[in-house]
């Protein structure tokens, strides 16, 4: 046991100096490195933010340079030119997102522009294609996108707009566009020629579109919908690719014969439509993924939209109330306490003065002294009540109604413990419990410097539980009962000053029963 002690107490003993094995381990270990040296990944990243910075210096504009009425009529037109691409193509512009036929509404005539610039691509690529375009088809192609536009079109204007219109031209936008963009395709595909490089380069650009289809449907952000088409497109893309793309139907006299022609014959058939394929699966996919991420969010984002409504609503309301108690606590006295607060103004800012309080603070005690008369009309948000949805602006100018209401009710708690203390002394109610609770409220210079004013103020006025005293009782009273909720140096310059006190209250009461 005495052996096991011992060890004990030498491991916890502090050694004089590290050991020989750790002192070589660090010595080692930080040997030729510099843990302040950058790397090279941190000097080329630090290339790209300086080259960065250069370019940023380098597009702003110089606000001392006079331009030429030329640039600035062409930055007018470009602005121009950008609200109106944002009012056609946002998704967001005006829109409640707690409103689904709203938000709905908005996706369907975005997509629906965005369609109409498509038809156009479609037309394009239907005329120009190949050689011999032939009128008719194009003709057909023009009248049908000219019919499925004027039917969205109406079906999501249709007033009353209801979620079940905006729903169904969404799927029949989104179908239509699918189907718009296989048979571009395929008619490219048909009439293509298998020796032309040109036609070929067109074909593949019409395929193309097959997938910028399926990026028009994902911007709905409706997981459900991608989720149902695509097992649609995948069967037409499967169709399409052993038809129209390599007609297989011409080696399936049987199943040995298309068995030998996909894998010894033509391999290469065989392992483009399933590369093809496994594009198309990944693409999708990874669109998917997207919609379904987006989705979330904005189910996530309307969770915390249906929160912060509550809570504006939730937060007016107590505000509202707040504000109505204040009013209703100082309505019944507010002419006597108009006349009564500026006279503490007045009191309180010249104590401050002789206290050796800089101008602007002696200014700010006299404003703070009558806020609760002066500024109580400034609280009302009756304006925003009727508001369902408050913006940023509001928010601001409720959020300083409410800094001052809070200011107000910290000067009426003031006034009211002035009261308070002056009525438990006269009634002998004050007790040691009674001061030192007294004594923890508002405790700051400035709150001390009104409180004697207030108290001076209501010592000179009639209470119902006492008369008016004079000036000389008044400051008997405070230098032997009130001394407690005072600093020595803030009662003691008051009763120095006591006379000039005297005649600053009795010309100011004048001027005030005159007014």
């Amino acid at each position: 046991m005495a052996k096991r002690d011992k060890k004990l107490d030498e491991f916890f003993r502090k050694a004089d100096k590290d050991p020989e094995e750790l002192t070589d381990y660090f010595e080692k270990a930080g040997k030729h490195v510099d843990p302040n040296k950058p790397t090279r990944l941190d000097k080329i990243a630090l290339f790209f933010k300086n080259t960065l910075e250069k370019i940023k210096v380098f597009s702003q504009r110089d606000p001392d340079r006079k331009e030429s009425k030329l640039r600035n009529r062409f930055r007018a037109a470009s602005q121009r030119i950008a609200k109106l691409a944002t009012d056609r193509f946002s998704f967001e512009a005006g829109v409640d997102v707690l409103d689904e036929v709203s938000v709905l509404y908005r996706r369907n005539r975005v997509i629906k522009n965005i369609i109409f610039l498509t038809n156009l691509v479609f037309i394009l690529f239907t005329w120009i294609g190949n050689e011999g375009t032939n009128l008719i088809v194009v003709f057909g192609f023009a009248i049908l996108m000219l019919a499925i536009n004027t039917t969205l079109k109406r079906i999501i204007r249709e007033e009353p707009r209801t979620l079940l219109k905006q729903q169904m031209a969404m799927y029949i936008a989104s179908v239509y566009i699918i189907i718009a963009s296989f048979a571009v395709y395929i008619k490219l595909r048909v009439e293509a020629r298998p020796d032309d490089m040109v036609d070929f380069s067109i074909t593949q650009a019409g395929y193309v579109l097959i997938y910028f289809a399926l990026v028009v449907i994902a911007l709905y952000q409706d997981a459900r919908l991608l989720r149902i088409l695509f097992k649609w497109v995948l069967v037409l893309m499967t169709i399409i690719h052993v038809t129209i793309m390599h007609p297989l139907y011409m080696q399936a006299s049987s199943i040995e014969t298309l068995y030998n022609y996909l894998i010894h014959e033509s391999p290469n058939v065989t392992i483009d439509i399933v590369l093809r394929t496994i594009v198309l699966i990944v693409f999708t996919i990874a669109l998917y993924s997207s919609v379904a991420i987006g989705e979330m969010m904005n189910n996530k984002r309307k969770e915390e939209l249906v929160k912060r409504r509550d809570l504006e609503s939730d937060f007016k309301a107590v505000v509202g109330d707040v504000f109505d108690v204040i009013g209703v606590f100082n309505a019944n006295s507010a002419k006597e306490d108009s006349t009564s607060a500026h006279r503490v103004g007045e009191v309180a800012s010249r104590l401050g003065n002789v206290l050796g309080l800089s101008p602007n603070v002696c200014t700010e005690i006299y404003e703070y002294s009558k806020i609760h008369i002066d500024k109580l009309q400034d609280l009302s948000i009756m304006e925003y009540e009727e508001k369902e949805v408050l913006n940023e602006r509001d928010y601001q100018v409720i959020r300083e109604k409410t800094i001052l209401g809070s200011v107000i009710i910290k000067r009426l708690q003031l006034n009211q413990k002035s009261e308070d203390i002056v009525r438990a002394h006269f009634e002998k109610n004050a007790d040691k419990a009674f001061t030192e609770r007294m004594k923890r409220i508002q405790r700051s210079q400035e709150g001390q410097i009104i409180l004697l004013a207030e108290m001076y103020d209501i010592l000179r006025s009639g209470r119902n539980y006492k008369t008016e005293l004079t000036h000389k009782r008044a400051v008997e009273l405070l230098e032997t009962e009130y001394k407690d909720y005072f600093e020595p140096y803030i009662l003691d310059r008051f009763i120095k000053y006591g006379n000039e006190f005297e005649d600053y209250y009795q010309r100011f009461k004048i001027r005030t029963m005159n007014a």
